[in-house]
């Protein structure tokens, strides 16, 4: 069980949009207290300035295990460069956490897990890498809670593998249906706690970007 750290659409100092996604380990009062005292600090750090997200992430472990040593948590922070329309690119890291999905508007899928580290609260000395993916029009980028797929009883490759899947069928939806979708297929059996942000880039750069999210 845990407690979803956060899961928001801000804007980086550089004006660019960023987002954030992770889990607090447990599910109780203290919990909530290290997921508040974590998106508190990540915010500030984050506008603190200009780092790639690994940076980020690692200064954020530093100071979580610098507050609580015995704190532990997975994130992935991502920023969206070059505006949210054709031509952008997704700059992320992650630590821990699942890897966001992309699905392109042709209905293919895969998992960005380039720029994959550690849990934070592990080691804050170890380095963290960023990685750099394109975002093409019509795609539909996904972050998500491992409550989303994991099941009792089933591998978690399993549950990734189904929601790839899900995610080709509607790659053409508009974004609030194919949210609702998700937690329409997955959220029923579900016992954990799930929450989800989901981007996809505008089709033409005098049009806004389309961003919906579902969680607690």
């Amino acid at each position: 069980m845990c407690h979803v750290l956060t899961r928001q659409l801000a804007r980086a100092p550089s004006g660019d949009t960023a987002l954030v996604i992770g889990d607090v380990s447990g599910h109780d009062l203290q919990a909530a207290v290290s997921m508040s005292t974590l998106r508190n600090m990540l915010r500030g750090i984050a506008v603190d300035r200009e780092e790639p997200p690994g940076e980020v992430l690692r200064r954020l472990d530093l100071a979580g295990q610098t507050l609580d040593p015995h704190l532990t948590a997975t994130c992935v922070y991502a920023v969206i460069r070059g505006g949210e329309g054709p031509g952008s690119s997704l700059h992320h890291s992650s630590a821990g956490h699942l890897p966001p999905l992309l699905t392109t508007g042709e209905g293919d899928t895969r998992y960005l897990d380039a720029g994959s580290g550690p849990l934070i609260g592990m080691d804050p000395d170890l380095p963290r890498t960023s990685a750099v993916d394109q975002l093409l029009p019509h795609s539909t980028l996904l972050l998500f809670t491992d409550g989303l797929v994991e099941r009792r009883g089933e591998a978690l490759d399993d549950g990734l593998t189904r929601l790839r899947r899900h995610t080709a069928q509607q790659a053409r939806d508009p974004l609030d249906v194919f949210c609702d979708e998700l937690i329409v297929a997955f959220g029923a059996d579900s016992a954990d706690d799930i929450a989800l942000l989901a981007l996809r880039p505008a089709p033409r750069p005098t049009a806004p970007a389309e961003a919906a999210g579902r969680g607690p």
